[in-house]
């Protein structure tokens, strides 16, 4: 199917649905214990000085780089989980209450090695192009959007959620752009209140206020994560629809053409041969 006649799908329903889920009927499971979860590392660097008054620069970046490994590990967890509780939603109508909560997070924890994988390549790609041109970084970013949503909900290795990716995100660069942006305009006004604080708070480590901004934007991150999980799984539905409409139309049939005789019954050949020429003939001289 062309890019242009393929069905409509909006980034802010994704977005609402999103809002619905994690702050009207699901706060608890989908972000106070996510946050829960992120807080005493996120909050790690900035807590260290004040707990262990006379640090060193060699420990305070040794306890920074342990806080983002830990960090980054559970966010695969709780990303993985929340990808599991969107979809037992979106696959039940939109409206039913998620699925049980130890259930999500023991899929979340299956899934959790194979996303990390599929996490580090893709960052790599994305390192890689952008150190080359801006132009193939936007155009991975773009095609490699939905690959970690895919090697969750689809059970696939790294490199079938890539080419899922690239498959769903055929024609959709303009919904792609209204998700990156709603994304942003999200998480661009913590950072910004947090800047506006360093500046005007005297004395103040830039240190405290980036762990702030980070604690800040992990517990807005559950609705950015529910949001892009709804979008790919609508995408999912749709693909998977046309597949069967195409599986359904049957396909044409070239019967041989067979022309009767007046009577009904099939035409005889006959061999007809030319009159052979007797080279004797003067007259074919």
């Amino acid at each position: 199917m062309n890019s242009h006649r393929r069905p409509p799908i909006s980034a802010r329903h994704a977005f609402a649905l999103a809002f619905d889920l994690a702050v009207r009927r699901d706060t608890l499971h989908s972000m106070v214990v996510p946050l829960a979860l992120w807080a005493p590392w996120t909050l790690a660097p900035a807590l260290a000085p004040m707990v262990f008054p006379g640090m060193h620069t060699s420990q305070l970046l040794l306890v920074q780089a342990a806080s983002n490994l830990i960090t980054f590990v559970a966010f695969v967890i709780v990303t993985s989980m929340l990808r599991f509780r969107a979809a037992s939603v979106f696959h039940a109508g939109g409206h039913a209450d998620p699925a049980p909560i130890g259930e999500c997070y023991r899929l979340g924890l299956s899934r959790a090695p194979v996303l990390y994988l599929t996490e580090a390549l893709r960052n790599i790609a994305f390192g890689i192009s952008f150190s080359m041109l801006f132009v193939p970084f936007l155009y991975l970013g773009f095609k490699l959007s939905l690959a970690t949503e895919a090697v969750v909900l689809r059970r696939e290795s790294p490199v079938q959620a890539f080419s899922r990716s690239y498959h769903l995100t055929d024609g959709r660069f303009e919904r792609w752009l209204e998700m990156i942006a709603m994304s942003v305009l999200m998480i661009v006004p913590v950072w910004f209140l947090c800047v506006v604080g360093f500046l005007l708070v005297p004395g103040s480590s830039w240190n405290t206020w980036l762990s702030v901004g980070s604690f800040l934007s992990a517990a807005l991150m559950p609705i950015v994560q529910y949001a892009w999980s709804f979008f790919y799984l609508r995408l999912d539905e749709l693909d998977q629809a046309e597949a069967e409409a195409n599986a359904a139309i049957p396909a044409p049939t070239f019967a041989p053409v067979r022309r009767a005789a007046a009577g009904g019954a099939q035409p005889k050949l006959r061999l007809v041969e030319s009159p052979k020429r007797d080279l004797d003939d003067p007259a074919s001289d």
